[in-house]
């Protein structure tokens, strides 16, 4: 994932977790990961498998897409 993506990608999942009042390990849990996934993830430490990306998008009911738009 190129860096400016990637960062895209983690100031809107940090933005959706908020606007649905759902922490890092409720999100983690939800998508079926342990409970510091969501947490790595906003902090750089891994990327998300295309699977997880999918499994956020749908649980936030947005386009695949918009979790990488600026």
């Amino acid at each position: 994932m190129n860096e400016e993506i990637l960062e895209n990608f983690k100031y809107n999942l940090q933005k959706l977790r908020k606007r649905f009042g759902c922490s890092c390990k409720q999100l983690s849990e939800l998508i079926g990961c342990d409970s510091s996934y969501i947490s790595k993830v906003e902090n750089g430490r891994i990327i998300p498998s295309l699977d997880k990306l999918i499994a956020i998008a749908n649980y936030f009911d947005i386009e695949f897409a918009d979790l990488f738009r600026k």
